[in-house]
């Protein structure tokens, strides 16, 4: 599906929201943005306009961890298949 996304510098108002946004994409240690506001106040468009201005990151196709490919978790079984037994008895 191609979709066009509103641009995020064109986002009015809603300056909280941005910079919380902003903030978790320049430190993803923040954990993220929960969202909540009334129905019509541009939640879901300022979340999806965020991948606009984010660059694109190279994960590995069909991990639920979204491992890079470079280093991955250590107990995902589709990308460190040693690694993810190391829980087991």
């Amino acid at each position: 599906m191609n979709q066009a996304t509103f641009p995020f510098s064109a986002i009015v108002e809603q300056s909280r929201l941005k910079t919380a946004l902003l903030l978790c994409a320049v430190d993803p240690s923040l954990g993220g943005v929960l969202i909540r506001g009334d129905k019509g106040t541009a939640k879901s468009t300022a979340a999806r306009a965020l991948t606009g201005i984010l660059p694109l990151i190279e994960r590995v196709a069909g991990c639920a961890f979204n491992c890079a490919p470079a280093s991955p978790y250590k107990h995902c079984e589709t990308c460190n298949p040693v690694g993810a037994n190391l829980f087991a008895f």
